[in-house]
């Protein structure tokens, strides 16, 4: 298991200063970086290495949502490498050691030059090391898609959006689905978000568009993106 302490920051808050969906990404991704880095096995280690790991997926479970200045720790813990994929789970404690947010998520090793699925080599899994499956509900890792989303106005991708892998980072795409929620049902998305679910098809890079598509059903709220070429980049649900 790895961890790192954290204070949640008025930037990283809504109006209702509570941490916002993206923030909470941001913390998770940040923790598994910096468990890399220290493991030896970071952004030099994969790049001479020609590789990458590539979310697939989320899944994001949240009790309740920290407030500003709430004093958190952040952790994280590999519980298996199978092939080519590796499944990580992350939670959030609070100050008294209380679980109020737990994680699931799925990746991929590629090789960033061909873009195919390649195996990490056994150092790399020894020193990353495995723990603990979080007890948590497990759904499946697709997502499908109801009939009738609504086509919305085009998203071009900016530098901004842009990480080390050269293409869209992961927390960006939460980013528009979060604002076309908010866009959309507005009375919706007042109130907390107590499960969000996020897949990942295909990346998407600077010159990119994204066409989304958005639409409520069954109490859920779904934004899918799409490339030019009607391919699916990355599906986003919200469930409260």
């Amino acid at each position: 298991m790895y961890s790192y302490n954290a204070r949640i920051r008025y930037s990283e808050c809504s109006s209702d200063r509570q941490l916002t969906l993206p923030a909470l990404i941001n913390l998770f991704q940040n923790c598994s970086s910096f468990h890399s880095e220290d493991a030896g096995v970071g952004i030099d280690y994969v790049a001479e290495r020609d590789a990458a790991w590539f979310l697939l997926n989320w899944q994001i479970d949240i009790e309740r949502l920290p407030s500003f200045c709430d004093r958190v720790k952040v952790c994280t813990v590999p519980y298996e490498f199978k092939g080519f994929y590796g499944s990580r789970n992350f939670w959030l404690e609070d100050e008294k050691g209380n679980i109020i947010i737990k994680a699931a998520s799925l990746w991929s090793y590629m090789n960033i030059k061909t873009l195919r699925p390649m195996r990490p080599d056994d150092g790399q899994i020894e020193r990353y090391g495995l723990g603990e499956k979080l007890d948590m509900e497990y759904l499946p890792r697709k997502i499908s898609l109801p009939d009738g989303l609504a086509k919305r106005e085009p998203i071009e991708v900016r530098a901004d959006m842009i990480d080390t892998n050269k293409h869209v980072n992961n927390g960006q795409y939460i980013n528009m689905a979060m604002a076309l929620f908010e866009q959309d049902e507005p009375e919706m998305a007042a109130h907390p978000v107590k499960r969000m679910l996020a897949e990942y098809k295909k990346s998407a890079v600077m010159g990119d568009t994204f066409c989304p598509y958005t639409g409520r059903h069954d109490g859920r709220y779904y934004v899918c993106l799409k490339d030019g070429d009607d391919n699916i980049n990355a599906i986003v649900v919200f469930e409260q």
